[in-house]
């Protein structure tokens, strides 16, 4: 089907074991699954969802179809200005195109769709006349959710948990009590609405918002409470949802704002997890601005889908091949790698998408970034050097260090063909022996696109 159910559940870990919202083993040791006795918390006290993901959970507190606080991006930067409320109140502002709909007889009116996606059960879904909400959730398929801790006393901590789903749903829901929010869509998704409502079979993975959820925040003064000149926003990408990334500023937990959107030329699709880090990068004189706290995302390029299909393509990738960065808080690009001249670092071997997390290392303990390392999906590992103070056009130096796939090969066999999709894991170590350190740098390969290909 075009739509996957999915769910948010919550667990306690006790002495090692995850245990039910009832103090007892949620796992079935002889499967390894929930057991079918378990109820997780936020689930109604007679309920055992146990392995039901449309069970319990999350997808059961959501708040009535009036009462929801739903979001998408058209026009303010404040989510909840009514010009973004999807809402009936708000029709005005919405076109049926903008959901999917061309007016045909046997369509919802735009009122009616708009209710829908608010959780208004206009299809009788649940086959129950007597109810009009459909508790419902789409799947977290490749995204993880995001944990922000806003303050509190031990036993009443005041957590929010930020869950991305394939129906395009962003959810911030109140780690308490299992409560929506609020939840966003992004406005490039609102026209799979249609799809969504009459959920069609579909021979492929229907994607919304699948890029993993990052957590950004800064307590400036140690006290453990986001407040004052604090901080805290969500950076996430759309993996096979789009090419877009998306920062949201969260530091109040009930208004959301619209940081950036961003989707360039030569981008591929948003897989690459975010890294936040600081640089010290010297933007006087160039065009670009860098925010006070010098914080900025780096992403790899994204992927090619061209690397759905086995056989390893002989021309370059045409989306995808780059390193960027990109100012936290205005999304502006810093710096780039890639191959076209307009590039601040330009290498003509940077022909394969970059759709793995970028790894970033600080060697001398000064808080700001030294070294980035980057695989590709052709097998190359990329290092990087970050000369601080220097200009964008000369912040980095860098290539290729190792080409461990079919890359530089003319014709290579299914066996060179070696993709990579996670960032490299860089360790220290100590050569005792002579007196020397060296990194080790440690990555494995795979077909994302076709995992279970030999």
């Amino acid at each position: 089907k075009y739509h996957w159910p999915g769910n948010l559940k919550k667990y306690r870990i006790s002495g090692g074991e995850i245990v039910d919202a009832d103090g007892q083993s949620a796992v079935d040791p002889l499967t390894g699954f929930f057991a079918g006795s378990a109820r997780s918390f936020w689930t109604d006290s007679d309920v055992d969802d146990g392995p039901d993901v449309e069970v319990g959970g999350a997808a059961s507190r959501l708040p009535a179809p009036g009462s929801r606080k739903l979001y998408t991006n058209n026009g303010a930067t404040n989510l909840t200005a009514l010009s973004n409320a999807v809402a009936p109140a708000n029709l005005a502002n919405f076109s049926l195109a903008d959901f999917g709909l061309n007016g045909a007889a046997d369509e919802p009116t735009l009122e009616a769709m708009i209710n829908w996606l608010r959780g208004a059960d206009i299809l009788d879904e649940d086959s129950d006349p007597d109810t009009t909400q459909r508790n419902s959730m789409g799947d977290p398929l490749h995204s993880q959710p995001a944990t922000m801790f806003y303050g509190g006393e031990p036993g009443s901590e005041d957590i929010v948990v930020y869950m991305a789903t394939n129906d395009g749903y962003l959810h911030a829901v109140d780690a308490q009590t299992g409560e929506e929010l609020w939840s966003f869509i992004p406005k490039e998704l609102l026209p799979r609405s249609a799809a969504l409502l009459f959920n069609p079979s579909s021979q492929f993975k229907s994607y919304g918002i699948d890029g993993v959820v990052v957590p950004v925040f800064l307590d400036r003064d140690d006290n453990g409470v986001i407040d004052g000149d604090d901080f805290a926003y969500i950076v996430f990408g759309m993996r096979r949802g789009g090419s877009s990334y998306y920062a949201l500023d969260v530091t109040d937990k009930n208004s959301p704002q619209l940081l950036w959107n961003v989707s360039r030329p030569g981008m591929g699709q948003s897989w690459s997890r975010p890294t936040i880090t600081r640089v010290n990068v010297n933007v006087d004189d160039d065009a670009a601005t860098l925010n006070d706290d010098q914080a900025v995302v780096i992403i790899g390029a994204g992927y090619d889908p061209v690397h759905d299909t086995p056989t390893y393509p002989g021309t370059d990738d045409n989306s995808g091949a780059g390193v960027i960065m990109l100012d936290l808080v205005s999304g502006e690009e810093i710096w780039r790698a890639g191959r076209d001249m307009a590039a601040d670092l330009t290498l003509e071997d940077m022909t394969r998408a970059i759709p793995s997390q970028i790894r970033v290392i600080d060697l001398d303990g000064d808080r700001y970034a030294d070294r980035m390392y980057a695989a590709d999906v052709g097998g190359q590992v990329w290092r990087f050097d970050i000369i601080a103070g220097n200009p964008p056009a000369t912040l980095v130096n860098g290539g290729v260090i190792a080409q461990l796939g079919a890359e530089g090969i003319d014709s290579p066999t299914a066996g060179e063909t070696r993709r990579v999709y996670n960032a490299p894991d860089v360790a220290l170590f100590l050569d005792a022996a002579q007196n020397r350190r060296f990194l080790s740098i440690n990555i494995g390969t795979g077909y994302r696109a076709h995992p279970l290909d030999t």
